[in-house]
């Protein structure tokens, strides 16, 4: 599958920005915390509980020179999913992207929190997306 843009979910996209306010990095950089977070997460994201309202990140400034390495690891994923990566590469990668930004937001409260997400085991990231809560599950 061939994509350029990413379109994200409108919360994610503010999460996105209110992350941004308290550490300084960009969207896309902290979209990349959010990506590698929410693939150490055992379970399958649900692209269905995620719009398409928000900001629109282009494939390269998300993935920069780590293109090839992040569709690879996408791929196995799917796989190891039991997901066809042909075609749900580019809704899992939305999916991951929005879950994982939901999952990092109340563990950053600034730059010096960013190491913190090296070392966290997620055991499943749950959220409710109707009150957008989020619950280890620990």
């Amino acid at each position: 599958m061939i994509f350029n843009r990413i379109r994200l979910s409108e919360k994610t996209t503010n999460r996105l920005g209110q992350l941004k306010g308290r550490t300084g990095l960009t969207p896309n950089i902290l979209a990349r915390f959010a990506l590698c977070y929410s693939l150490n997460d055992p379970q399958t994201p649900n692209p269905a509980d995620y719009d398409e309202k928000g900001i629109e990140i282009n494939r390269f400034t998300l993935t920069g020179e780590w293109d090839l390495l992040i569709i690879a690891l996408l791929k196995e994923r799917c796989l190891n999913d039991g997901l066809d990566p042909e075609t749900e590469l580019f809704p899992q990668l939305r999916a991951h992207i929005n879950r994982g930004t939901f999952g990092i937001f109340p563990m950053i409260k600034g730059l010096g929190d960013l190491p913190s997400l090296l070392t966290h085991e997620s055991q499943g990231i749950k959220i409710d997306t109707r009150t957008e809560k989020v619950r280890d599950g620990r």
